[in-house]
Order: C-alpha cells, then structure tokens, then sequence
C-alpha cells in the first residue's frame, strides 16, 4: 500500500467526514503534546465516531479548537444543571500544562489505543529507565571507587 503524506488541515477535514459518516479512521500522531503516551510521527491511534453524552473522563478525543485539530484526554465534562446535555468539555494534553475548554459540538471522533502500542510504550519507558539507572550507578561505584581511594592515601 502506497502512503501519501498531505497537510494535517486537509487530513483532518477528509476524516472528519469520515467520521461523520459512521467510519472509523486511523491517524498517525503529529505533535508530542500526548508524550509519552503517543510519540509524533511513531504512533497511530484510531478515531471512531462518539455520542457527547457517552464520552467519559480520561477518554482521548479529536476536537476542533481556534481553527484546528487536537488530539487530547478528556479532564473534565460539565453537564447542564438538571440535564444530560454535556455544557463543556475541558482537555489537556499530557505533556502539556494549559488546558482547553470547549463544546460537546466541537468534538470530532474519541481514540483508541491498540493493546500493542501500550506495551510498547511501557517496555520502551522500562528499558530506557533501567538504562539510565545503570549509567548513573555505574557513575556513582566509580565515583566512591575513586573517594575511597583518595580517603585511604
């Protein structure tokens, strides 16, 4: 299969009617505002259509924001007093510190994650932890090696 890269508005506004039409899409992540979790350019996740109603705290989705796509979690869902009509949704991006505020109308399609991506992520996060653990103790045994060493001159 033959990949086209073309600019993320016009990517988004043909998934966007995909979505619209009852389709499930897959989308490879640009931006690293969902670091760690989602890495540009590596991860993909797959859109599928949502009911505003039904989208929950935590649930990552693809919204429309001053004039562009976002993929971010879900932190916060405000309902009407008295009603089941969602009034705002708040998200934030992982690896970001601002948060966004916007309608239940702005919201594009929820994402999910495969199964496969996550343990990847969380080897990944492992084996690069555990690497840096081993170089900063090996550091630390050479440093007191060399202490001790000037200690007992």
């Amino acid at each position: 299969m033959k990949t086209k890269i073309i600019p993320n508005s016009a990517a988004l506004k043909i998934i966007e009617e995909y979505i619209n039409a009852g389709m499930s899409v897959k989308l490879k992540v640009r931006g690293n505002s969902m670091s760690p979790l989602l890495l540009n350019g590596i991860d993909s996740v797959m859109l599928h259509p949502c009911v505003a109603t039904e989208l929950k705290p935590q649930e990552i989705i693809l919204f429309r924001y001053n004039g562009s796509f976002i993929l971010h979690r879900i932190i916060q869902i405000d309902l009407f007093a008295g009603e089941d009509q969602v009034s705002s949704i708040t998200t934030k991006g992982d690896a970001m510190i601002q948060t966004e505020t916007i309608t239940s109308e702005d919201v594009v399609a929820v994402a999910s994650i495969s199964r496969r991506t996550l343990f990847q992520r969380f080897y990944r996060l492992i084996v690069f932890t555990g690497i840096r653990v081993k170089i900063k103790l090996g550091q630390m045994l050479r440093y007191l090696k060399i202490f001790y060493t000037t200690v007992n001159k």
